[in-house]
Order: C-alpha cells, then sequence, then structure tokens
C-alpha cells in the first residue's frame, strides 16, 4: 500500500493512504530528476503582507536576514513587486542601526538602505524605544521611519492581514 504526504510551511504534514482516494484522483508518473525542476510551476504567494518583528537578535542574524531577503529579490524580482515586507526595529537593536555604530555595522546599514530603497523592506523604528535608550531620532538614518509604539503598530499590521514572520 502507497503512502504520501503533503507539507506546508513546515508545520502542517499530512498523510494518506494511496486507497483511502478514489483512482481517479491518482495520478502516478515518473519524471527524471533533471525534468523537474522545469515541470514545476512558480510558486505563488497569496499574502503579499509580511512583519518582521526585530528584537533582541545579534547583528549576525539581522545579516543573514537581510542578505536572504536581498538573495529572494534579485532571483524572484516578479515575486517581489506586490509584495509588502515591513521590519520593526525596538529593543537594542535599534542600537546596531544608530550614527554612532555605523563604522562598526557599516555592512548592516548599508544593506538595509539598499533594500529599502528598492523597497524590498520597508525599515520602521520604535520612537519610545529610542527614548528608553536615549537614542535620539537623529541617531537613526532618514531611510528609516519611525513608529510611536511597536507594538501597537505590530498589533495594527496583524490585525490588516500581514503575517508575522
Amino acid at each position: 500500500m502507497a503512502v504520501f504526504t503533503l507539507t506546508a510551511c513546515d508545520t502542517q504534514t499530512e498523510t494518506r493512504e494511496l486507497s483511502a482516494l478514489p483512482e481517479s484522483t491518482v495520478e502516478l508518473k515518473t519524471v527524471p530528476a533533471e525534468e523537474q525542476g522545469s515541470m514545476s510551476p512558480a510558486p505563488i504567494i497569496e499574502n503579499k503582507s509580511y512583519l518582521f518583528d526585530v528584537s533582541n537578535h545579534s547583528i549576525e542574524e539581522l545579516e543573514a536576514l537581510l542578505v536572504r531577503a536581498e538573495e529572494v529579490s534579485q532571483t524572484h524580482p516578479k515575486d517581489f513587486e506586490d509584495l509588502e515586507i515591513v521590519m520593526i526595529i525596538h529593543g537594542p537593536d535599534i542600537d546596531f542601526f544608530t550614527n554612532q555604530k555605523y563604522e562598526e555595522n557599516r555592512k548592516l546599514i548599508d544593506l538595509a538602505a539598499r533594500l529599502d530603497a528598492y523597497d524590498v523592506i520597508d525599515m520602521k523604528v520604535c520612537e519610545q524605544t529610542m527614548s528608553m535608550r536615549g537614542v535620539a531620532r537623529d541617531d537613526i538614518p532618514q531611510f528609516i521611519e519611525s513608529v510611536p509604539y511597536a507594538p501597537t503598530e505590530i498589533k495594527q499590521r496583524l490585525t490588516g492581514g500581514y503575517i508575522n514572520l
């Protein structure tokens, strides 16, 4: 008896025996590995609004996230045309983006600026956290927009249909 498994988003798995399906819905076909890539349709992205809640990460984690976003945007540019990705920075992560840390974090800040300029990611920073950390608005690069309070902004975006990543 054959079994197949469907996996979606690494969190949902469904396993069924082929005999449980009507025979007319099951078609088995052997395809050489080299042909499989050309036969797969392009992925369909149904939701177009995503949110990154950025707090308490290492600089390496942030760089990896931004590098991956850049790679995906370059390899699948059409998929990014209608996509809206918002990154809201709050907590100690704000310190990585201050003008005082620019020389030390040049790679991260320049990559973030490039992704924001090309509309890959819309960067936001929490004014309340900046105030608590003693960071003035002038200490944050101009490409990063500010929001009054990150938790409120996050809640509004999530109720507005954004998916938290």
